[in-house]
């Protein structure tokens, strides 16, 4: 029966009828099977011939060394290879020479690398011997000292042994005390290099480290010119620097003058706006007998001055500097008004008693020299006598009203005394022994009128707030003063 027939009568029996869509469904799925397993076969088909194409050529390759045999030095086959002084090869071509490939035919699959490896042993160790040198360059230039004294393997250290490793050479341990310093000074990257750096030439023999260290020096006496230039350059960029620092000094003493001069304008415009309660103050400050009443009252106003400036819109927004001026110029205004009557408050009895003590001064700068039995000044310090330049100080003292710019006018003038004394002997520090004759003597030669009232005028009004410093020189000055009123005046 054809297939056909059976199909129909199948379907017949079934209930269904053949339809034509179907058989060609059947067909259409058949050749899209056939087409896929065609495609797949000529896939395998094509890696495996470009595989063995492949492994053809790897075997080509092979057999191509394989096949190499050696020729002789003395065969004219090669052209001769040679060493240059800079320790490259150079290859020199004969006229007669076969090709290329035939020679390498003629070269045997073991002597191969020979050549090869020596080539390339020259080049690594032209590249270790410059990588070393840029690298000891590099610790040397942190290193703290330039020699390092070697010690006996023998030797101990405060009793402990010496670990030294007797196969180190000098550049090694040199490194070594470099490493130790770095890892005293948990310097990360310092311990990081010098180890590299030991890496690299622990692998030299002694012979080969004085190559380095020569070409190391070499560079330098090469860079020496270079060097100096730069020195020269950076001398010059320092006197810049040191004449810019001066400008700005200058600047900043311009702005701060100008400032206390802005502040010393605020004050002034603040007092005439007090001018009654200034005249109230003056009053009662008149009235005032006793030295303990008149200290009491000026501290008094001089805080309520304070509290009202405090309190006024010009200076809400003051920085603490310009308030600690503002307070200065304002004691200043306060104790020009008042001077005379604190300065001497006896009157003539002060005046007289100043100008006794300075009629005994007076006989004694005819008596009294540097070298003088009860000064005692060191004989180091005489060469720098009389000390002008303190006298100078001391002297515009008179110039300052208030007990403020007194003491500081005593601090400079104690201040330059030092720095004198440390001029004419470097190898100690003056002490109080050496400054108080030498202060004594500069009084003396000096003599500042009004001595005396000076004295009592700043321990009146400023002696509660001396603090440091100030109180220090202070008392060498008190006691200075003390001790030319016990000095003999005749010859």
């Amino acid at each position: 029966m054809p297939p056909q027939l059976l199909i129909s009568t199948l379907l017949n029996v079934c209930g269904k009828k053949p339809t034509n869509s179907g058989w060609k469904s059947d067909q259409l799925r058949s050749q899209r099977s056939g087409r896929r397993t065609n495609m797949r076969r000529k896939i395998r088909h094509r890696n495996a011939s470009h595989q063995s194409t492949q492994v053809q050529a790897a075997e080509d390759i092979l057999d191509k060394y394989r096949n190499i045999k050696r020729t002789s030095p003395s065969d004219g086959a090669t052209g001769g290879a040679s060493y240059d002084g800079s320790g490259d090869l150079c290859v020199e071509d004969n006229v007669n020479d076969p090709p290329r490939e035939d020679a390498l035919q003629n070269i045997s699959t073991d002597d191969l690398p020979d050549s090869a490896s020596q080539t390339a042993q020259q080049h690594d160790s032209k590249f270790s011997f410059s990588d070393a040198k840029k690298k000891l360059r590099l610790a040397l230039c942190s290193a703290d000292s330039v020699a390092l004294p070697i010690m006996a393997p023998t030797t101990t250290r405060n009793g402990l042994p010496d670990h030294t490793d007797p196969e180190d050479n000098e550049i090694v341990c040199f490194l070594k005390v470099q490493l130790a310093e770095a890892i005293n000074l948990q310097d990360k990257n310092q311990m990081a290099q010098i180890q590299e750096t030991t890496r690299c030439v622990s692998r030299f023999d002694a012979r080969t480290c004085r190559k380095l260290l020569a070409a190391i020096a070499e560079d330098y006496r090469k860079r020496a010119p270079y060097i100096a230039y730069l020195t020269r350059c950076r001398q010059g960029l320092q006197t810049s620097q040191a004449h810019l620092e001066r400008l700005l000094q200058r600047v900043l003493r311009d702005k701060e003058v100008a400032n206390r001069y802005f502040t010393t304008v605020c004050v002034r415009l603040l007092l005439e706006h007090m001018e009654t309660k200034m005249l109230e103050f003056i009053k009662a400050f008149q009235g005032c007998t006793a030295a303990d009443d008149k200290t009491a009252a000026v501290e008094d106003f001089l805080r309520y001055l304070y509290g009202a400036m405090a309190r006024d819109a010009i200076w809400q927004y003051a920085s603490e500097d310009q308030l600690q001026d503002a307070q200065m110029a304002i004691e200043r205004s306060v104790m020009n008004r008042i001077f005379k009557l604190a300065f001497h408050p006896n009157q003539d009895g002060d005046i007289l008693r100043d100008q006794l003590f300075h009629e005994h001064i007076q006989r004694l700068t005819k008596v009294v020299s540097a070298n003088h039995k009860a000064l005692q000044i060191p004989e180091v310090y005489l060469k720098e006598a009389p000390w002008p330049s303190a006298q100078a100080e001391i002297k515009t003292i008179n110039a300052y009203k208030t007990p403020r710019d007194k003491v500081q006018c005593i601090l400079r003038m104690c201040s330059t005394i030092m720095n004198l004394l440390s001029l004419a002997n470097e190898d100690s520090v003056p002490g109080a022994d050496d400054f108080v004759p030498v202060l004594v003597f500069v009084l003396i030669r000096a003599n500042p009128p009004h001595l005396l009232s000076t004295v009592q005028y700043i321990n009146n009004f400023y002696a509660s707030r001396l603090s440091g410093e100030e109180c220090y020189w202070w008392m060498q000055f008190t006691a200075a003063v003390e001790f030319i009123k016990t000095i003999d005046d005749r010859k």
